[in-house]
């Protein structure tokens, strides 16, 4: 059968940004596994009581949950990891292989007053972050109203928005200036944005974080 114009059949690709490597994934959970894992994430907001960072939901409890899916977790991991070693073999630096995930979680923006979208999600210099003591971050678009509501990067006075196709995964330093594009509260209220984040830490660093409690940190 004949591709259409629409098929998506990209599986990876990579660019170099400011000396860091950007790798991003396309298509990867099938429609089973995204239906668990938003089912997951939904129920987990909805039990849970301390989940809003700004105007956003974040899951601050998932790594404690015993999961209802752990097939679909474990096949999100393992795309994961993966994706983890051809980012190692790209970069032909094999330190990247030996990294663990240090932590995880889902944030949904599902809508919010206007007033509140501008002043804590709109896109302006004060709203960027970054996670200084991790070697890796990884975004999986989970759900996502557009492309255009990806993730922007901030290095040596540069930016970029690299787009947030929906089932697909960026790989980006996540101690390097980072946000989120969030859709605005119209867009939101009618197809939200979610993503799971994970960061991945060198097992050297791992203990010394775990016992100053700062390995949570996001």
């Amino acid at each position: 059968m004949e591709l259409s114009k629409y098929d998506d059949v990209r599986v990876f690709e990579h660019f170099d940004f400011c000396g860091n490597t950007i790798y991003r994934a396309y298509n990867l959970l099938s429609k089973y596994d995204i239906d668990n894992l938003l089912d997951e994430v939904d129920d987990e907001l909805n039990v849970c009581e301390d989940k809003w960072d700004l105007a956003v939901e974040a899951t601050n409890r998932l790594t404690k949950r015993k999961l209802w899916y752990p097939v679909s977790w474990n096949n999100l991991l393992k795309l994961a990891r993966v994706h983890l070693d051809n980012y190692a073999k790209i970069t032909k630096n094999s330190w990247f292989s030996e990294l663990k995930i240090q932590s995880y979680w889902a944030k949904r923006m599902k809508g919010t007053t206007l007033e509140n979208y501008n002043r804590e999600l709109y896109i302006n210099y004060g709203n960027s972050h970054s996670h200084d003591h991790f070697d890796l971050g990884m975004i999986y678009y989970l759900k996502n109203p557009s492309r255009i509501y990806g993730t922007l990067i901030e290095n040596d006075d540069r930016e970029i928005i690299i787009p947030g196709d929906e089932n697909s995964l960026l790989i980006h330093h996540s101690s390097i200036n980072h946000q989120p594009v969030m859709p605005p509260p119209i867009v939101a209220e009618d197809y939200y944005r979610c993503v799971i984040v994970l960061d991945f830490m060198h097992p050297s660093k791992m203990d010394y974080y775990e016992r100053f409690g700062q390995g949570n940190e996001g």
